[in-house]
């Protein structure tokens, strides 16, 4: 019994083993287990092949995002705002049109005196003050006296005229005597001569003489009065007759505006003693931007305002304007003339200039409208609301708060007028963000 059992099992046991070899002999059953030799190869290619399949999709995806952002971008100097958006920024927009541009420009200027109408006074000799007749502020005439002045100058030269003078008489009574002596055969005509010589000397003598005095200031009254004192004197009291003081007088007409000279000062020939001016006229002069030149010619209205009356004007006109402009300030001198009847203005006054020109008609906007980057000037248009784009303009010229422009802009094209650095941030940021993106 124990035999057969042990017969069985070893049957049972051989029957297994021949099934198993004959399992792992079937071909399927190979090709089964060669992958597990390469399976690391091939799960590599595998996943390499679902990587490939995989990358057109997320490309696809990006390229999706990427036009889409493509139809919301806008075109370069364009800006679109939403309806919140340009309420925020309080924008306006006004057609363009063509309007008249009255000139009216505003400009500082100085207050001084008419020069044509100012003399400065000085002394043709040099002395001593003895006596001030004018004192500062007072009207005086041409001719009247300022100041007395002695000089030792003066003194000597009436001393050299009374001297020629009397040479003169001298020598005219020798010249006539031998005159007759000669008519009457009683001289030779050699002496007659010599005495003509003489007498024509002691001519040039006195006339020279007596034009140094009136180089000197006096007048042929002055000279007059000097000459009968002398022949009226006589002995030792004869030098008493000069008078070594004379009278500093003004040579026009108009107000004593400055003194600079007191009683017993010495003064010197080139020292300036007195300021006369007529007040009645005074100048302005005003520096005109170079950009507000074309507005302002000579005989251009003016209106000006000193800040001492607030309520006053005063009216003139441009007589002067200077052929070049100054490298320094871009800025070009001209002058006006103003009346001053009631002498309510006065010099050294700053003032407030407004000159008036010609009045035209041109395509123009408001000031703000337009904004300058980068040397260029533009404006935004309104292409419907809340679309806007950048036109480049050329403008002219700047007056009462608006500007020409010359060209890149049609009349009835709406334009910010209100808003536009508004538009100019968001273009610049626009701009950055592209930059960025690239």
């Amino acid at each position: 019994m124990d035999r057969n059992f042990f017969t069985l099992k070893r049957m049972i046991i051989g029957v297994l083993v021949l099934a198993a070899a004959g399992w792992f002999s079937l071909p399927g059953n190979a090709q089964k287990k060669a992958p597990d030799k390469d399976h690391g190869h091939e799960a590599h290619q595998h996943e390499s092949h679902e990587h490939k399949a995989q990358k057109p999709e997320v490309h696809k995806k990006d390229d999706h995002k990427h036009d889409g952002h493509k139809d919301e971008a806008l075109p370069p100097g364009q800006v679109k705002l939403s309806p919140e958006a340009v309420k925020r920024a309080n924008i306006k927009v006004e057609p363009a049109a063509a309007g008249a541009l009255a000139g009216k420009v505003q400009l500082t200027g100085e207050l001084v005196f008419n020069e044509e109408k100012t003399a400065r006074v000085s002394s043709r000799l040099a002395g001593r003050v003895v006596k001030i007749t004018a004192d500062y502020g007072a009207e005086v005439k041409k001719g009247d006296a300022l100041a007395v002045i002695d000089s030792v100058e003066l003194g000597q030269a009436q001393n050299s005229f009374l001297q020629a003078a009397a040479s003169y008489r001298v020598a005219q009574k020798g010249y006539e005597r031998a005159r007759l002596l000669w008519q009457e055969k009683a001289i030779s005509q050699a002496e007659f001569l010599e005495r003509q010589a003489k007498f024509e000397l002691a001519t040039s003598e006195r006339d020279y003489a007596e034009n140094r005095l009136h180089l000197l200031g006096l007048t042929d009254a002055d000279i007059a009065r000097l000459f009968r004192g002398s022949k009226s004197r006589k002995g030792p009291s004869f030098h008493a007759e000069v008078d070594s003081t004379f009278t500093l007088r003004s040579p026009i007409a108009g107000r004593v505006v400055d003194r600079k000279m007191t009683p017993g000062l010495v003064v010197k020939t080139e020292e300036e003693l007195f300021v006369i001016a007529d007040t009645t006229t005074l100048w302005c002069f005003i520096q005109i931007p170079e950009k507000d030149l074309p507005l302002i010619k000579i005989g251009s209205p003016v209106t000006i305002r000193v800040s001492s009356l607030p309520q006053g004007e005063f009216a003139g006109t441009i007589d002067y304007i200077a052929a070049m402009v100054e490298k320094a300030t871009r800025m070009t001198r001209a002058r006006v003339r103003v009346g001053n009847s009631k002498g309510e203005l006065k010099a050294g006054m700053f003032a407030n200039i407004q000159v008036g020109s010609d009045t035209r008609t041109a395509l123009n906007v408001p000031e703000a409208a337009v904004v300058a980057t980068g040397g260029e000037q533009y404006v935004f248009i309104e292409q419907e609301p809340g679309l806007y784009f950048k036109r480049v303009i050329k403008p002219g010229l700047k007056v009462g708060g608006r500007k020409e422009v010359l060209e890149g802009l049609k009349e009835g094209e709406r334009v910010v007028v209100q808003g536009a650095f508004t538009l100019k941030s968001e273009l610049e940021k626009e701009s950055l963000e592209a930059e960025h993106g690239h």
